[in-house]
């Protein structure tokens, strides 16, 4: 069978082990797998998103199907050409392979870098590697280095050139993203129902979205050929019985293909386009499919990282438990045999509150009593009950003087006949019972009162000696244990807090853009310096067409994984409205109105954001509550005007947000930044203030850009000395050049 012929059978094989319900075949597909197949080096990725533990119902996306294009792609290319293979995985069966195919597992001692350098010693025809992340990602692209061919699949929502970025986070060098040579994304999304689906005509706003949307890399978009969208074959479903009133039913595959040297892709929006057209899908979910995707991850991320650190404090906490109970139980003696049955229980305690009332049921049993009340003192506060045995929960008040309790640091026990402090006190022919004997013990570990507990009995007149050492032998457990459950609930904060702040550093850095475009006539620097690990700004500037240039710079309010995912959500609104809407105002306007609906309603963001039409060297802008830009022109800076407030805490109707325009000419600076450059504090405590901002920036005036941000920066490092940095600083700097421009 001649190469051709192989490669064909090989594109139908993968195509035939596609089976996805109601999965519409593009024609392009078909060549764009032979390419696939073909490949002779470099890098293969299957990209998708199958997230665990969040059902799609529950908000998240679908699962992708990602597996399955991997494992159809490594069967084709194994049958299609029969070559030497070898295989890395976590274990043996990870990948259906034929058994000639050699098979290394990535295990202790011998990881995945180890797995992979012994299997491209190899030197097969094919390298496999089962997933790509932090561990097997920097080897596999360094066997691709190698004239290898490697196939593999990564869990992410990037597609495209955009998986470069997520790759280089997992550690891959920059030199050897070189390698990557396609990229095939495979997505599922909701169907149109066929029951209740019928032509629709979108309106003239939808029709002109859709001309404005940008190519995607592969030529004119296929909508372009049509000269009369109106007519094309639009459908939507209002919804039935069949769907539940939902109007989807079933879900489609689509995909993305990206070939890295250019000659060969299929966007997902060309493949959603041609689903459109056969009124698979509604015309909105091309239109909002970026702005669904983000939201979708949003969710999904935000459910995850509750349910990881949920399940993960759980976890600790019980461990933690084990371990001291035992410890406490070896220290046990044979008089006090009968403590064992008390340690039993507290190894079984989940929570604070458990564990208090385990032990004042105990203790009443052991101690002889009928009524037992356990008391939390913590440091400096009032006392609070935590937990009673024998008396009416629901009679319990607080919070409660510690003189009441006596002295909680006086170790030794001690009587107490009185009505417990926090009961109500009842004269007994009202109560119906008297107080006959109770004593009250100290609950001290390593030196610290934790609590008091109180035991008292009304029905005889006295404890036995043995009753009461049984009591400070107990009082000194519960105090270890409830010692013990405040530091692990101190410590599983701790740890939350810690994977909180990795998660918003991580977004935070696929947010700021490590390289800017290349306009002709213009250079664009930053710098960033957050407070904390993570902070609440971010600055943007993109291309929105061939002459267009967007410009952004926004201050998040807050800190940790909720400004990161804010800032988030607010970017990709940014970008989404900024490719619909070419006046800034309506841009901000439209993000202002989608951070009331999606949004945390407790947050804001303040934004700068301006357009730049490079050929007339003009700027129209809109401020929402951010710090007024500078502009350096002719030696002399000056603030540019606009009015507007904070976006996502007020309602449209409450927006008051001036468009304005600016005029550039060659040799001007545009100076954007937040409002932690000029809160910088010195180390007797005054406050740079704009004012200095402005000089300082005034005498750097004509380096360039990036030369006038280092320099900034490092004047203020110097006025700020050792003092403490307390708000994240970002600056952003536009140089228009004179690159033979019009006027």
């Amino acid at each position: 069978m001649c190469w051709l012929a192989r490669a064909r059978a090989a594109r139908r094989l993968v195509i035939g082990m596609l089976r996805f319900d109601d999965f519409f075949h593009l024609p392009q597909l078909d060549d764009l797998i032979e390419h696939v197949i073909a490949t002779r080096r470099g890098l293969i990725a299957i990209a998708g998103l199958d997230p665990r533990g969040l059902p799609a119902a529950g908000g998240g996306p679908l699962p992708s199907g990602r597996t399955a294009v991997f494992r159809a792609l490594v069967g084709a290319l194994l049958d299609g050409q029969a070559p030497s293979a070898v295989v890395v995985a976590d274990r043996r069966d990870a990948v259906r392979v034929p058994r000639r195919v050699k098979v290394l597992v990535a295990q202790a001692p011998r990881g995945y870098a180890e797995q992979i350098a012994a299997a491209a010693a190899r030197a097969p025809d094919l390298l496999i590697v089962d997933r790509l992340d932090e561990a097997s990602a920097p080897a596999a692209f360094a066997a691709a280095r190698q004239g290898l061919r490697v196939v593999s699949q990564i869990d992410t929502v990037c597609r495209g050139a955009e998986l470069a970025r997520h790759l280089h986070d997992l550690g891959v060098p920059p030199d050897d993203l070189a390698q990557l040579a396609w990229v095939i994304s495979v997505q599922r999304v909701p169907r149109l129902c066929p029951h209740c689906a019928r032509p629709h005509a979108p309106g003239q706003a939808r029709l002109a979205r859709l001309r404005d949307l940008p190519a995607c890399g592969a030529g004119a978009p296929p909508w372009a050929a049509h000269p009369n969208l109106a007519e094309v074959g639009f459908a939507h479903a209002p919804g039935c019985q069949h769907c539940g009133q939902r109007g989807r039913l079933g879900d489609l595959a689509v995909f993305d293909i990206y070939q890295a040297a250019g000659a060969a892709q299929l966007p997902i929006e060309h493949y959603l386009w041609q689903l459109v057209e056969q009124g698979l899908l509604a015309l909105d979910d091309l239109l909002d499919h970026d702005a669904e995707r983000v939201y979708r991850t949003y969710r999904l991320l935000t459910a995850s990282t509750h349910t990881l650190a949920d399940t993960n404090a759980t976890l600790q906490r019980k461990l933690v438990e084990l371990e001291s109970a035992n410890q406490v139980l070896q220290q046990r003696t044979a008089a006090l045999g009968s403590l064992q049955d008390i340690g039993q229980a507290l190894t079984s305690s989940t929570s604070l509150a458990e564990l208090a009332g385990r032990v004042c049921r105990h203790t009443r049993d052991l101690c002889g009593a009928d009524r037992a009340i356990l008391y939390l003192t913590p440091p400096g506060q009032p006392a609070e009950i935590l937990a009673t045995s024998g008396w009416d929960p629901r009679q319990a008040r607080g919070p409660i003087d510690l003189a009441q309790l006596g002295a909680a640091d006086q170790p030794a026990v001690s009587r107490f006949d009185d009505w417990p402090p926090g009961i109500p006190a009842q004269h007994a022919d009202v109560a119906g019972f008297a107080i006959r004997a109770g004593w009250r013990a100290p609950l001290i570990a390593h030196g610290r009162a934790v609590g008091v507990m109180i035991v008292q009995t009304t029905k005889k007149a006295r404890f036995t000696p043995g009753e009461l050492a049984l009591l400070r032998a107990l009082a000194d457990q519960a105090a270890l244990a409830i010692q013990q459950a405040e530091l692990i609930d101190a410590r599983v904060r701790q740890e939350r807090l810690e994977h909180e702040l990795e998660l918003a550093r991580q977004v935070q850095q696929s947010v700021l853009p490590q390289v800017f475009p290349q306009v002709a006539g213009y250079t664009f620097a930053a710098c960033n310096q957050p407070a904390r690990q993570v902070g609440g700004d971010f600055y943007d500037v993109f291309l929105l067409d061939a002459d267009r240039i967007g410009v952004v710079i926004a201050d998040v309010s807050g800190k940790g994984m909720p400004a990161a995912l804010y800032m988030a959500l607010t970017r990709s609104l940014l970008l989404a409205e900024a490719r619909r809407e070419r006046s800034p105002r309506a841009v901000l306007l439209s993000v202002n109105r989608l951070l009331r609906e999606l949004g945390d309603p407790h947050m804001f963001v303040t934004v700068f954001y301006g357009v730049i039409a490079a050929a007339d060297r003009r700027m129209t802008y809109a401020r929402a509550g951010h710090d007024y830009p500078l502009l350096l022109r002719d030696g002399a800076v000056a603030a540019l005007g606009g009015v507007g407030i904070v976006l996502g805490f007020f309602g449209s109707d409450e927006i008051t947000l001036s468009e304005e325009q600016l005029d550039l000419r060659p040799g001007d600076q545009l100076v954007l930044y937040t409002d932690g450059l000029t809160d910088v504090l010195a180390p007797d405590g005054q406050r740079f203030e704009l004012e200095r901002l402005r000089q300082m920036i005034g005498a750097h005036a004509g380096s360039p850009p990036e030369a006038l941000c280092r320099a900034t920066f490092a004047d203020l490092t110097d006025y700020q000395g050792a003092a403490e940095q307390f708000d994240d600083m970002t600056l952003l700097v536009i140089g228009v050049e004179d690159a033979g421009l019009a006027p």
